[in-house]
């Protein structure tokens, strides 16, 4: 059993449902739980890696096109500079 009183009492309640027969059961449980988010923060990691390489190298950690950015950016300046110019009555309601 757990040393921690608030773990201690989790396990009595849980063995007093029924959803676990025994300690050992809870455990097991625990442990599978415990393996899968292990194995979800692996491949986290294994995404994040060349991410963390290119960081490393002193690259930007996502590639990214200069140009479209400034494009994008100065297009949606142009809608809100409508927008303002020319407001809707929808807005009005």
């Amino acid at each position: 059993m757990p040393q921690d009183p608030s773990l201690e009492q989790f396990v009595t309640q849980q063995l007093q449902s029924g959803k676990y027969q025994s300690y050992e059961e809870m455990v097991q449980a625990g442990l599978r739980l415990l393996q899968e988010r292990e194995a979800e923060l692996d491949r986290i990691a294994e995404k994040l890696r060349p991410a963390a390489e290119r960081f490393k190298r002193g690259e930007p950690a996502v590639p990214f096109d200069t140009a479209e950015i400034i494009r994008r950016g100065q297009e949606r300046l142009a809608a809100e500079q409508r927008h303002l110019q020319h407001p809707t009555s929808a807005a009005f309601g």
